[in-house]
């Protein structure tokens, strides 16, 4: 799942965050408090660090930038490694490869030096490990750049230190990421967070803001209502799995972690099975095939290599952002996915309340039947993905649908306008301009059918991201949720009033001119059809007036029970 309104995600991929602004200079200071499982810091006050650039021993570092430097905590999902990618430099070439040429070093950052190395990710990206001091970085920092980050792991350890951070132990890494601002008064941002792999969490030496304005991102994905440390622990814990998915270097307990996976996938595989309101991040299908990696990860679980790793790391990822999307383990836990849990807006508004009705009766209640299905699918601004899917194909069913019946409805709009008895020259016939009527309607919803169809195509089975973002333009309007609703009712109301034309079209010419006994007749069938039309409709009670009209006023007014 997914909220805005910072536009992040649930639970699928990173947004990675691509340069820092000049708001993100704020420096967060003083140490965090939280009774998570992390390593023990003293409550006491750090001042702000805004620190000239350190003189850094380094043989490959040049003169560093006249800057200052702020450290700024960020988390795992900041990391900029899939936005402003390097680009190859076509201008170098190797004219020969030399002789006896067996060992192949990387020269991509010729600068290393001290305990650096560079490692290649599964994806194929190249990052650098300092193995001594376990700190990760990206390798698209540049000789400058590389020497000041050298030194600011350093200020940072001490920093650490100073406040009883074991660094010592295997459990603690550190990752730092270097931002120069764009500002005539350049700063370089050092963002940074630390992690312990056996809390499973990360953790700042200075408080990070709850601000969804920082150029780092909001660590809550927009969520409301996040204040118990038991939840915020759900979120730091995606996070620390993203970290490993990023940097697969630490050696896990891999039997433990696969049989906690094991478990997590086979309760949503049942609940799927069992229930048509599953919290799953995932479908039957996905998981099905889910149980299928783990299988064999079970065989190689004593190997510890980067790619079962990196495979490990992002299901568990996706599992704890759903568990935290959903406040796992408080009292208000969502336990359904079409069921929101905030109260809902019991305010009146005017202006959206009358439009509402006016386009709910002129498109025959189709918005309130679409905005119904929207609300179980767009819950809390969040999206659950599988449900997400179901929603889009059966929307995309539909059109297709409606598709057809435009069609084989143009069709018959042209013909009945070829039929000799209809004098096309009288154009101010009834029948004449109730065609013309049902024709340019039919053709709308022939339009509007394709756009949707081929818009749904695009959109409706991204990754929750990509569909949070969707939602989120086209909801943010003045009547919100239900002018999406609305557009999504058009094929089929279109289609209607171009049915209805017609029917006019068709019923002026037969009374127009034709004899007392077919007229007798004519009139028997449509009041029998109507009859029977009318019947399916309160039946199936598709159109029950009372009812639509307070859900339209008043949605917040339940529904009359109408089993009974």
């Amino acid at each position: 799942m997914r909220c805005p309104p910072v536009n992040l995600p649930l639970p699928l991929h990173n947004r990675q965050i691509t340069s820092a602004s000049a708001a993100s200079s704020t420096l967060l200071s003083s140490m965090p408090t939280s009774p998570m499982h992390v390593p023990h810091i003293p409550q006491q006050s750090i001042p702000p660090q805004t620190v000239s650039p350190p003189q850094v021993h380094n043989a490959n570092s040049s003169r560093a930038p006249d800057t200052t430097t702020k450290f700024v905590p960020f988390a795992a999902n900041d990391i900029s490694r899939y936005e402003n990618r390097p680009l190859v430099d076509t201008a170098k070439k190797l004219d020969k490869i030399p002789a006896l040429m067996r060992h192949f070093p990387n020269e991509s950052c010729p600068w290393l030096s001290g305990d650096w190395q560079s490692c290649v990710h599964p994806e194929g990206v190249l990052y650098l490990y300092d193995d001594r001091r376990s700190v990760f970085t990206e390798a698209t920092v540049d000789c400058n750049m590389f020497g000041l980050l050298d030194g600011w792991v350093d200020e940072l350890n001490k920093l650490a230190q100073t406040n009883s951070v074991d660094l010592g132990a295997d459990n603690i890494e550190l990752v730092v990421q270097l931002v120069q601002t764009e500002a005539e008064d350049a700063e370089v941002l050092c963002h940074y967070y630390f992690v312990d792999h056996r809390a499973r969490t990360l953790f700042w030496l200075h408080d990070r803001l709850h601000d969804p304005d920082q150029a780092t991102g909001d660590i809550f994905s927009g969520l409301r209502g996040v204040t118990d440390p038991s939840h915020i622990r759900y979120s730091l814990e995606s996070e620390y799995w993203t970290h490993c998915e990023l940097y697969p270097n630490h050696q896990m307990d891999r039997l433990k972690i696969i049989k906690e996976l094991r478990e997590l996938v086979m309760h949503a595989s049942a609940e799927i099975i069992t229930s048509d309101v599953s919290l799953s991040p995932f479908d039957a299908d996905e998981l099905s095939r889910i149980l299928g990696l783990i299988s064999h990860l079970k065989e190689n679980a004593e190997d510890n290599d980067p790619y079962s790793t990196c495979v490990i790391a992002r299901f568990m990822h996706y599992f704890y952002r759903n568990k935290f999307f959903n406040f796992c383990g408080l009292p208000c836990a969502r336990l359904e996915a079409d069921k929101s849990v905030y109260e809902e807006d019991t305010n009146f508004y005017p202006l959206t309340s009358s439009v509402s009705l006016a386009l709910n009766a002129m498109l025959f209640w189709a918005p309130q039947s679409h905005l119904e299905d929207l609300q179980k699918v767009w819950v809390d601004e969040c999206i659950n993905t599988p449900r997400w899917k179901d929603f889009n194909k059966n929307l995309m069913a539909e059109w297709t649908g409606i598709t057809i019946y435009s069609t084989v409805m143009l069709a018959v709009d042209v013909s009945f306008l070829a039929v000799p008895n209809v004098n096309i020259s009288q154009s101010q016939s009834i029948g004449i301009i109730a065609t013309y009527l049902s024709i340019i309607f039919i053709t709308g919803s022939l339009i509007v059918s394709v756009l949707l169809v081929r818009q749904n195509q695009r959109y409706g089975f991204e990754s929750a991201d990509k569909a949070t973002d969707f939602l989120s333009h086209m909801t943010g309007t003045l009547f919100g949720v239900r002018a999406l609703a609305t557009v999504h009712s058009l094929p089929y109301a279109m289609l209607m009033w171009g049915m209805i034309y017609f029917a006019i079209s068709i019923l002026y010419n037969v009374f127009k001119s034709t004899t007392a006994a077919m007229l007798a007749s004519v009139v028997s069938g449509c009041v029998v059809v109507t009859m029977f039309i009318f019947w399916f409709i309160w039946a199936a009670r598709e159109f029950h007036l009372p009812d639509r009209l307070a859900k339209s006023i008043f949605p917040l007014i339940p529904a009359r029970d109408t089993r009974s």
